[in-house]
C-alpha cells in the first residue's frame, strides 16, 4: 500500500484526538457533556492510541485493556450503554472524513474496511463486557439488598421480641416489686433482731443479701426492656476509657490484675452517646475481670481501622481467661443468655443494643493462645 496508514495516524493525532473530545462535549448526551475535559483528553488519548495499535499491528492487547477500563469506569458513572456507542461512532465519523481528503482512491476501501473491523471489534466487546458487567451489578446489588431486607427483618423481630420482654416486664414488675420489697424489710426487721443470733442470724443477712441481688436483677431487665435512647455528641474514647478502668481500680485489685492500655495518638472525636458507650465498655471490661485468673493480664486497646471504606475507632478489650468455645461464641451477645452461676446474661446483650445503636459493631472471639478478644467499632463521624 502506497498510502502510509501509519504516518497518517501519526500526523493527525493530536487533531484526531482534539476533536473527538470536541464532539464527545457537544454531541454525546449529558454524561459526557459533564465530564472534565482533562478526563476525556487523557481516555481519548489512551483509546486513540490503542486504536493505532489494531490498525497498523492488528494488536488488540491495548485495546482489550483499554475496554476493560473504561467499561467499569462508565458502568459506575452512570453512562448509558447507547451513549459510549455513540462515542465510538464519532471515533470513526472523525477518521473518515480526514482519509477522504487525504487517502488515495485505490486505497480507501482497504483502509475504510480495517477502521470498521477494529470498531465492530471494539463496540462488540465493549458491549458484551458492558452488559456482562451490568448483569453482575444487578447480582450484586441484589444480594446486597437481600442482606439489607434481611438485617432489618432481624431488627424488626429483636424490637419485637422486646417490646414484648419490655411489656411483660412492666406488667410483672408491680407484683414481684410489692411483694419483694416487703420480704426485705421484714428480713432487715429481723436481722436488727438481737434475739437472733448465731446460724439463724447468718441465715437471715444472706435471704437479705439475696432479695437485695434480686431487687437488683428486677432493675437490669426493667433497664433493658426500656427503649434505648442516644444523647449524641462530641466524645473522646480515650477519656472514657481511662476513666471507667480508674473507676474499676478496686476490681482489678481484688484479683490482682494488670492492666495494659494503648491508645494510639491523635485519634479524632467521635459523635455518639459517651456515658453509653461507657456503659459498654465497663460490662466488657466487668466480663474480663471474671473470666481473668488472678494475676492475669487485661489489655485496651484503642486505635482507627478501616472496614469496607469506612473508618471506625476501635476498642480491643483482650484477657487470659479460659476463652470461648464456638457456641458460646454465638450465644453470649443474646439477652439472658449465661454461662456465669450468679449471671443474669444482659451484660453483653446490652454492649451489642448499644454499639448497633450508634451503627457499630461488636464481635468475640477466642484468643490464639488463651482467654478472650472483644472488638467494640464505632464509625467515626456522623452515626
Amino acid at each position: 500500500m502506497a498510502f502510509l496508514f501509519s504516518t497518517f495516524l501519526n500526523t493527525y493525532r493530536p487533531l484526531i484526538i482534539s476533536e473527538w473530545v470536541e464532539k464527545l462535549h457537544t454531541e454525546c448526551g449529558e454524561q459526557y457533556a459533564a465530564r472534565p475535559v482533562e478526563e476525556l483528553l487523557q481516555t481519548i488519548t489512551r483509546a486513540v492510541d490503542a486504536n493505532y495499535q489494531v490498525l497498523v499491528h492488528k494488536n488488540y492487547r491495548d485495546i482489550n485493556t483499554f475496554i476493560d477500563k473504561i467499561t467499569d469506569m462508565r458502568l459506575k458513572a452512570g453512562f448509558l450503554l447507547s451513549d459510549v456507542q455513540r462515542a465510538f461512532e464519532l471515533y470513526r465519523m472523525i477518521l473518515t472524513g480526514l482519509l477522504i481528503s487525504n487517502a488515495p482512491r485505490e486505497d480507501f476501501h482497504e483502509i475504510f474496511e480495517r477502521l470498521n473491523l477494529c470498531l465492530a471489534y471494539t463496540m462488540h466487546r465493549f458491549s458484551d463486557h458492558f452488559q456482562d458487567m451490568h448483569h453482575k451489578k444487578i447480582i450484586q446489588q441484589n444480594r446486597e439488598l437481600e442482606q439489607k431486607v434481611k438485617k432489618r427483618t432481624a431488627a424488626l423481630q429483636e424490637s419485637e421480641r422486646m417490646a414484648y420482654i419490655g411489656q411483660i416486664t412492666a406488667s410483672l414488675s408491680h407484683e414481684i416489686r410489692n411483694p419483694l420489697s416487703s420480704v426485705k424489710m421484714n428480713l432487715q426487721i429481723l436481722s436488727s433482731n438481737q434475739k437472733i443470733t448465731g446460724n439463724d442470724k447468718r441465715r437471715v443477712d444472706i435471704s437479705v443479701s439475696e432479695v437485695i441481688r434480686l431487687e437488683q436483677i428486677l432493675n437490669q431487665v426493667l433497664d433493658f426492656a426500656k427503649p434505648l435512647q442516644l444523647n449524641i455528641n462530641s466524645c473522646n474514647i480515650c477519656h472514657i476509657l481511662d476513666s471507667y478502668i480508674e473507676l474499676l481500680e478496686m476490681k482489678f485489685k481484688e484479683k490482682n490484675l494488670s492492666v495494659v492500655t494503648t491508645f494510639e495518638d491523635k485519634l479524632p472525636l467521635i459523635t455518639a452517646d459517651g456515658e453509653k458507650l461507657g456503659q459498654a465498655f465497663i460490662n466488657v471490661l466487668i466480663n474480663a475481670i471474671e473470666s481473668s485468673d488472678p494475676f492475669g493480664k487485661i489489655s485496651v486497646t484503642f486505635k482507627k481501622t478501616i472496614k469496607q471504606n469506612h473508618e471506625y475507632a476501635t476498642v480491643l478489650i483482650d484477657d487470659e481467661g479460659p476463652g470461648l468455645d464456638g457456641k458460646n461464641r454465638e450465644e453470649i451477645f443474646k439477652p439472658f443468655f449465661t454461662t456465669k452461676a450468679k449471671g443474669v446474661g444482659l451484660g453483653l446483650a446490652n454492649v451489642k443494643r448499644i454499639i448497633e445503636a450508634h451503627n457499630g459493631f461488636v464481635r468475640a472471639k477466642k484468643r490464639r493462645f488463651k482467654g478472650a478478644s472483644f472488638s467494640i467499632m464505632i464509625p467515626i463521624g456522623n452515626i
